[in-house]
C-alpha cells in the first residue's frame, strides 16, 4: 500500500505492461477490488485506489465537501500525471468510481487511452434526488455496521451468496472506514452533467450494466447513452446481476472486459 497526497493505493508493478487503474464505488475501498486486481495482475500493471474519504485515504476538508466527487476527479488526475505514459493507461471504475474515471478522462484525454465503466453513477434526476434524500439514513447505516460488524457481514453473506468471502469482508471494511461527513452530502457523482461528460469522451469506452432491480442504468439507461450519439462508447448488458455486476456475474463481466482490453491494447 502506497500513498501520495493522502490517497492510498495498492500497486502491483509489471514493467512494460499496460496500466490499469481500478476505482471503487461509494463506501467501498481498494481492498474491495482484490478479486479484480488479482484477475488482471499477471497481464497488466494494476493500481487499485482508495478514493478520498474511503479506505486508508485522507478524509475531506469542510471546503472539499462542497464538491467531494470533483475532488476525487482531481485526485485521480494527479495520480495519472505522476505515472509515466509509456504504455496504455486504462481506467476501470464501478458506480461512483466509474463516474470519477469518466470525468477524469473527459477533462484530461491525453492521460487516458481507454475506459471500462461498470454501472457508472450516471444518474437521472430522480436517482440524484434519491441519493440526496437517503444520505442521512445511509450515514446512520454506516454507523450501525461499524457497531455491529458481525451482524452486517452475516446479512451481506445472506443477500449476496455469489460474492467471494474476501469481497464481503472488504465490503465490511469499507463501510467502517468511510468518511461519514462525505456520506451525508449525498453526492456520488461530479456536479457536471454525465451527458456532457459522455458526449465528449474520445477514447474507446466499454459500459457494462445488468438487469437487476437496483441497477443504475439497465436497458433504459443504455437508451439514454445511445441517444447521445457518441459511437466511441460501446455498451453491454450482462444479465442476472445487481448493481455490482462484477461480483454477481464475474465470469460474464470478465469475459466482456478482457475481450475489450485485448482489443484496445493491440
Amino acid at each position: 500500500m502506497t500513498s501520495t497526497s493522502g490517497i492510498a493505493r495498492i500497486h502491483t508493478i509489471k514493467s512494460g505492461a499496460p496500466q490499469l487503474f481500478l476505482n471503487h464505488g461509494v463506501t467501498d475501498n481498494a481492498a474491495s477490488l482484490a478479486a479484480a486486481h488479482r484477475h488482471w495482475r499477471n497481464d497488466y500493471d494494476v493500481t487499485s485506489i482508495d478514493a478520498r474519504g474511503h479506505g486508508l485515504s485522507a478524509h475531506f476538508s469542510p471546503a472539499e465537501l462542497n464538491d467531494p466527487v470533483g475532488v476525487m476527479v482531481k485526485d485521480l488526475i494527479t495520480i495519472l500525471e505522476g505515472r509515466e505514459h509509456s504504455t496504455a493507461l486504462i481506467l476501470i471504475g464501478h458506480s461512483m468510481g466509474g463516474a470519477v474515471a469518466a470525468a477524469a478522462a473527459a477533462q484530461r484525454p491525453d492521460l487516458v487511452d481507454a475506459l471500462v465503466l461498470e454501472e457508472p453513477a450516471w444518474l437521472s434526476e430522480d436517482q440524484r434526488t434519491a441519493y440526496s434524500n437517503d444520505a442521512p439514513a445511509l450515514a446512520t447505516r454506516m454507523a450501525w455496521i461499524s457497531d455491529h460488524p458481525d451482524k452486517a457481514l452475516t446479512e451481506n453473506r445472506e443477500l449476496y451468496p455469489a460474492w467471494d468471502l474476501e469481497e464481503s469482508c472488504a465490503w465490511l471494511q469499507g463501510k467502517v472506514q468511510v468518511d461519514r461527513d462525505f456520506i451525508r452530502t449525498g453526492y456520488v457523482s461530479p456536479h457536471t452533467s454525465w451527458k456532457e461528460t459522455a458526449s465528449v469522451l474520445t477514447m474507446p469506452t466499454l459500459l457494462v450494466t445488468s438487469d437487476g432491480d437496483d441497477v443504475l442504468l439497465g436497458v433504459y439507461g443504455l437508451q439514454a447513452v445511445h441517444s447521445l450519439g457518441n459511437t466511441i462508447i460501446r455498451t453491454t448488458l450482462v444479465p442476472g446481476a445487481s448493481h455490482c455486476v462484477r461480483r454477481d456475474q464475474s465470469e460474464g463481466f470478465y469475459a466482456v472486459c478482457d475481450s475489450f482490453l485485448k482489443e484496445v491494447i493491440s
